[in-house]
């Protein structure tokens, strides 16, 4: 997890650099790493500690309409640091709590422009959200144990209307159970990829 002092100088160094920040899509977070659904289990329901990313689908009336995304938005000045931002985003488009940040899915952010020209930097960052409750195991479970069930996401209607926790797998495959995911665009599905591949790097070095 990047410290403090890192953060307060990456923020510093954009501050040169001239880019502007908005209300949107900078930076992006990325939480793997908690198994579950939010609108039920899609077909690796038996993948019970697989890493799975929360994704968000987009209003019927907002740009990009029903697309799916990560929950993510801008650092407002009152953000002490990136990961404060991380952190407010979360709970703003989600209603979870952050249980851990970092570190940064990528060496490099993505520079990109607005509709009003203005001047962007998107960094994305892994995190862990709050574990669910334990529930009874379902039918067929003969032990009977309890299983965590899925964090369950408070979406603003305005901004998001539907939520799913993936697999690396069914994000592969554009499908979650019986839902099409259909993603804002082709960096958003390759950024959850290098987030997905990162987490297994992170686990096999913790584990050598």
């Amino acid at each position: 997890m990047a410290s403090t002092p890192d953060v307060k100088a990456a923020v510093g160094a954009l501050r040169q650099r001239g880019l502007r920040r908005s209300r949107h899509r900078s930076p992006r977070l990325f939480p793997p790493g908690v198994s579950g659904t939010g609108n039920g289990y899609g077909d690796d329901d038996e993948e019970e500690d697989a890493d799975r990313v929360l994704l968000v689908q987009r209003a019927p009336h907002d740009s990009m309409p029903l697309r799916w995304e990560v929950p993510g938005g801008a650092c407002d000045d009152e953000d002490e640091t990136v990961l404060h931002a991380v952190a407010r985003e979360l709970w703003e488009e989600s209603g979870l709590r952050a249980a851990h940040i970092g570190p940064q899915v990528g060496s490099e952010g993505m520079v990109f422009f607005t509709r009003r020209g203005r001047r962007m930097l998107r960094v994305s960052f892994l995190a862990d959200v709050e574990a669910g409750a334990a529930e009874e195991g379902r039918d067929g479970d003969r032990e009977g144990r309890k299983k965590k069930a899925p964090p369950v996401a408070k979406l603003d209607p305005e901004e998001h209307v539907a939520f799913l926790w993936a697999t690396e797998d069914e994000c592969r495959r554009h499908r979650v159970g019986e839902t099409e995911i259909k993603f804002t665009h082709a960096s958003q599905e390759q950024t959850i990829l290098k987030g997905f591949r990162l987490r297994r790097e992170l686990r096999a070095q913790a584990a050598s």
